[in-house]
């Protein structure tokens, strides 16, 4: 008896000792459903968040100086975003709440590379962000007004060297936004590509042409960036394919897939909105050419105003005075049932990352830069920057069961961080809930997360996002979001003179 009874006090002594010990972690989460998209693993359990790093997933609960119950919760790696221009702390805040811990600006990219990567590091960054070497950018400041035309084989010798410049300062790669500058050199975008295949970094591509009908339709758009890709060897990631292909989705795919089949590198991706955004100078808005889009001028909106363009008179007047105004096209409707079955193929081609497309909010003053939350109900935009992804959980998870859960959290987070892999070893540690990956981490409720913004009111966040860490940081916590918060950390090539992180 007396055996027994010292047993008991020795084991309550213990018990006293654990329950007052030091906590072995930053922050616990414990009990969510835990999904990790590359090695299958979809269970409870608790994960320990130490410096910035997962260092622990256990079948038991975790004790953290900071802990977060997460039962009946999802666990999953924070959302990366290939495709978002919205380079402003107000948009990084609206991302989070859609689930975005990492968003890259890689289409059109940036120039000069390391001034951007100066200046967003100066303003301390919510999420984690990164740039690619901006062809365009590149072609502006060497030839100003004279970069939207052909150059001679001089000049396109002095593009490629600075091209190549802005790749040594670490550069994601290149992005060619060659359908907003389609009259330039073939050559170039060749030879560029064959150096980003040397380098081993990715392009990324805005068709040249994306015509639903002949001539210099989207057919002939893809033909060159397989040409390309087979010539080179490059790593050829094709933008928005829902929004480049529009009634051409199921040729388009087919193409793509066939030069996968062949061994090509090529990958593509999509957003769940049958609207686009861009500046209403774009070529493809002209008026002559809204006919070969299946377009009319009514199918254009200008994001600032809401003024939904009447005729070609006004379009043609709207880009004469205000070339770079943001402009939402209404390219398919989504309540239309072969329209949502175009944008469908696109989202569910195999390997297709989700994307945000994202563009910065606008008020009467212009592009909102404030940091300030929430954002002023006048603070207009294409409402993907605020629910792109929470709208694939919601429609195509939940309700429709047209897509598994895990299935989405691969194409918004492995899929993105395998394309970078090779450009960027630290994305081995992204994209994945595994023991030495960082810590960005989103935990949501997956019955009731949901996007709230439309085009009416496009600057309100989504809903459903319980948690968001940033490299071990609370940026959102149940809920509300932390403005203090500046874990963001900048991703960038590693060229030998500077970490890739």
């Amino acid at each position: 008896m007396m055996a027994r009874l010292l047993a008991s006090v020795a084991g309550l002594a213990l018990l006293a000792v654990s329950a007052h010990a030091k906590p072995r972690y930053d922050v616990a989460i414990n009990g969510g459903r835990v999904i990790d998209p590359e090695t299958g693993l979809d269970a409870p359990r608790s994960v320990g968040v130490l410096n910035g790093r997962i260092v622990s997933i256990s079948r038991r609960p975790l004790k953290g100086k900071r802990t977060l119950d997460a039962r009946g919760l999802v666990v999953a790696p924070g959302f990366i975003d290939v495709h978002s221009h919205g380079t402003t702390i107000p948009s990084a805040w609206m991302q989070a709440h859609d689930g975005v811990t990492t968003a890259l600006e890689l289409e059109i990219g940036a120039w000069p590379v390391d001034a951007a990567y100066a200046r967003t590091a100066g303003q301390g960054w919510p999420i984690n962000y990164g740039f690619s070497v901006s062809w365009i950018g590149a072609r502006q400041a060497l030839f100003g007004k004279r970069s939207e035309g052909l150059l001679t084989e001089a000049e396109v010798g002095k593009l490629i060297a600075l091209v190549t410049t802005g790749l040594d300062q670490g550069g994601v790669g290149i992005g060619f936004p060659l359908g907003h500058h389609p009259e330039t050199n073939r050559s170039e975008y060749l030879e560029l590509s064959r150096i980003a295949a040397q380098r081993n970094v990715p392009t990324f591509t805005h068709l040249r042409t994306k015509n639903t009908h002949e001539p210099r339709g989207v057919i002939e758009g893809v033909t060159e960036l397989i040409g390309v890709a087979a010539a080179t060897g490059a790593q050829m990631h094709l933008c928005h394919v829902n929004s480049s292909a529009l009634r051409a989705t199921p040729q388009v795919l087919a193409m793509i897939a066939g030069a996968q089949a062949r061994g090509l590198r090529i990958t593509t991706e999509a957003y769940p909105w049958g609207a686009g955004s861009t500046r209403i100078i774009s070529p493809f808005l002209a008026p002559e050419n809204l006919p070969f889009l299946d377009l009319v001028p009514s199918d254009i909106v200008i994001v600032a105003t809401g003024e939904r363009i009447a005729d070609a008179g006004r379009l043609a007047e709207l880009r004469r005075s205000d070339p770079t105004t943001l402009v939402v096209i209404h390219y398919l409707d989504e309540n239309v049932a072969d329209d949502r079955a175009l944008i469908e193929q696109a989202m569910l081609f195999p390997g297709a990352m989700i994307v945000s497309d994202a563009i910065p909010y606008v008020t009467g003053k212009g592009v909102l830069t404030e940091a300030r939350w929430p954002l002023p109900d006048n603070a207009m935009a294409h409402p993907r920057i605020a629910g792109s992804y929470t709208k694939v959980i919601a429609n195509y998870v939940r309700e429709r069961r047209i897509m598994s859960l895990d299935d989405m959290i691969a194409r918004a987070t492995l899929f993105p961080a395998r394309l970078l892999e090779p450009a960027i070893p630290a994305m081995r540690r992204k994209g994945r809930i595994q023991v030495g990956a960082d810590a960005d981490i989103v935990i949501f409720d997956l019955s009731s997360v949901a996007p709230r913004a439309d085009f009416a009111s496009p600057a309100r966040p989504s809903t459903g996002m319980r948690h968001v860490m940033v490299s071990g940081a609370l940026l959102i916590t149940d809920g509300k979001l932390d403005q203090a918060s500046r874990a963001g950390r900048p991703l960038r090539v590693d060229t030998g003179t500077r970490s890739a992180e």
